[in-house]
């Protein structure tokens, strides 16, 4: 029986790309980080495992630090785009949203000197209000899939009711030319979480991802794992935030690597790059 394919993702950014309120982006730019170290890590457990993911870059890091870009694709791994500002998807304008994905391909095609065909939205950023938009200006740019959905509903983001399967999604009754690999979710304590990646997989003990991931997997339903570098990294410098957000930020960091490091060892043999899914399912 074919297994059903599953992702491993990272989102390639600084530790304080976050999109709180509180926070001036401004005071840390330019400053020295742990991001390449970080990367270089998640890059040798994969290496160790023998597995290819696909990474999501910020453009910044591509003008800044391109040697990491280079590094993660001349070892196999897919470059997608995570925007070049980390900026959220609901607070610009068509035209906003346009200029920084361009920027941003431009920056990782440089690099890796092919076409970037992936987008993940900073922060599960695009909503009811933008899908009409949002997919039609991805395929004017090449983009053939999106990972940005959250199929739920949180008090920072989230689409309830989006369906969580891989699809061309149908907005104002038209089938979209862009193919959306959403986020899968369980129901827990009667509400529909998430379980594979971020404050989730940082929350649930590696038991727990590995039964829900192999559940889905039993309905047919492609599961993504998603990490950032800062979560693999204690050691990382903080942002100053309200308990809340803290909590959620930070939650469970010093046993990530090897949680993370569990789910690959049961899944491993399952996790393709999206890239190569999507031209695959594309072909049939």
């Amino acid at each position: 029986m074919k297994t059903t394919s599953n992702f491993l993702t990272f989102d390639i950014e600084e530790w304080y790309n976050a999109n709180y309120d509180s926070i001036d982006l401004t005071k840390f730019s330019g400053k020295n980080t742990n991001l390449e170290k970080n990367v270089d890590r998640l890059l040798e457990i994969c290496d160790q495992n023998d597995i290819k993911t696909t990474c999501f870059v910020v453009g910044e890091v591509a003008r800044n630090k391109p040697q990491i870009v280079k590094k993660i694709h001349d070892q196999g791994h897919e470059i997608a785009s995570h925007s070049f500002n980390h900026n959220l998807v609901y607070e610009m304008t068509p035209a906003q949203f346009e200029d920084d994905l361009r920027k941003s391909l431009d920056a990782l095609e440089q690099i890796i000197g092919e076409k970037v065909v992936g987008f993940r939205a900073p922060s599960w950023s695009v909503n009811l209000d933008t899908l009409s938009w949002f997919y039609p200006i991805l395929y004017k740019h090449g983009i053939l899939y999106s990972s940005s959905v959250f199929p739920g509903k949180t008090f920072l983001y989230g689409i309830p009711g989006f369906p969580q399967k891989v699809h061309r999604p149908v907005v104002d009754g038209k089938v979209m030319d862009v193919w959306e690999i959403p986020q899968t979710l369980v129901s827990f304590a009667g509400k529909s979480v998430g379980f594979s990646g971020g404050f989730y997989m940082r929350f649930f003990p590696s038991w727990f991802i590995n039964k829900w991931l192999e559940s889905a997997n039993q309905k047919n339903k492609n599961v993504f794992v998603y990490l950032h570098p800062r979560e693999i990294d204690p050691g990382s410098s903080r942002l100053k935030l309200p308990v809340l957000e803290r909590m959620i930020h930070y939650w469970g960091v010093k046993g990530c690597e090897q949680k993370l490091i569990k789910v690959i060892k049961v899944n491993e043999q399952s996790f393709v790059r999206m890239r190569d899914f999507i031209l695959e399912l594309q072909d049939q």
